[in-house]
């Protein structure tokens, strides 16, 4: 099939998307790019920390850059472990900047890291990746969020933990009556809310008719629009992730309705109810992509960790994760991406 008869959004050309594929891999794996970056000594304060956090978005982006194009849901599913890594790896090097591991990977009010965390955790529930959940849930919780609500930052916002609810159980998550992000997230709060589903799915209509316009303030916002040089720059996809997840969760069989609106994820809905199966299994073969010092190796092959500069390095499956004597904290590693020597 031709290139606009797979895409998912008109506005994504196929050189565009080309050119755009090529660039993450510039600067992801470039001779200069934020990886190499990244295992090199820290210049200054602060420094490896925005280059992780960088990093992660990029995946992220490419991730969405991909599902627009048309690619399929499994590729998503799988590349998805790898974007929370990359979370994680941001997660560590904040906690040891900041020495305060109650801090959060994605500020609860700030728009654009809200918008970002709810595509997150709807990515999780429609590519039946819900073993990620928990470990989103370490990246916001802190380190207090244990025993009696109210520790850490639990029950800092509402929808946050009405997601992670269904995803963990209410017993193991926060009351909160605070929704950080009242535009235009109230009308997904009010439809996760309802006991009859027809009112839930007209909450959903009035969510996806003002998305786009009430979420004007992010730095992603008519990225498809060319600029005065007639250039396209920062575009990969709009896509209300969240909505589609409360459609899963809730239990909507038909939602054809909502199809009209080009920020619903309708492929991949379907594509997660035809693989309902898939919701208690992780990817085939082995999943985890981090691991703690003192723990066996889950996978041989090429790892990394934040507490270390130059540590990557080979290991075999099985062999004992090496702690670093620093003041960075745990040491966390990480698989490496890319898998060449």
């Amino acid at each position: 099939m031709e290139f606009h008869e797979i895409r998912r959004q008109q506005f994504l050309t196929q050189q565009y998307y080309l050119d755009q594929l090529k660039g993450f891999e510039e600067v992801l794996y470039g001779p200069q790019g934020l990886e190499e970056n990244l295992r090199s000594p820290e210049r200054e304060t602060g420094w490896h920390m925005s280059l992780a956090r960088g990093a992660a978005y990029e995946r992220f982006c490419r991730l969405l850059l991909r599902y627009t194009a048309g690619e399929a849901s499994e590729q998503g599913r799988r590349e998805l472990e790898g974007v929370v890594a990359a979370y994680e790896r941001y997660g560590e090097l904040i906690w040891r900047e900041t020495d305060d591991r109650n801090e959060v990977v994605f500020t609860f009010t700030f728009l654009d890291e809200y918008c970002e965390l709810m595509q997150l955790i709807g990515l999780c529930f429609l590519l039946h990746r819900r073993d990620l959940l928990p470990r989103i849930a370490a990246l916001q919780d802190g380190e207090d969020a244990v025993g009696k609500p109210g520790n850490g930052n639990g029950g800092t916002d509402w929808l946050y933990e009405e997601f992670m609810a269904f995803a963990v159980g209410p017993e193991n998550r926060f009351d909160s009556e605070t929704l950080c992000c009242s535009k235009p997230y109230q009308v997904l709060a009010d439809a996760l809310c309802r006991e009859d589903n027809a009112a839930a799915l007209e909450d959903l209509h009035r969510y996806l008719k003002r998305w786009y316009k009430d979420l004007a303030g992010t730095g992603w916002h008519d990225s498809h629009k060319p600029d005065e040089n007639g250039n396209q720059a920062g575009y990969y996809g709009y896509w209300s992730f969240e909505a589609g997840a409360a459609v899963l969760l809730l239990g909507i069989e038909d939602d054809s309705s909502l199809h009209k609106y080009i920020y619903y994820p309708k492929d991949l809905v379907a594509w997660a109810h035809q693989h309902a199966e898939l919701s208690e299994q992780s990817p085939g073969g082995p999943s985890r992509l981090r691991c703690e010092a003192g723990q066996p190796c889950p996978r041989e092959g090429w790892w990394f960790t934040p507490a270390k500069a130059d540590s990557r390095r080979f290991f075999k499956q099985g062999e004992v994760m090496p702690a670093f004597g620093t003041d960075y904290g745990l040491t966390i590693w990480q698989w490496d991406e890319r898998q060449d020597t």
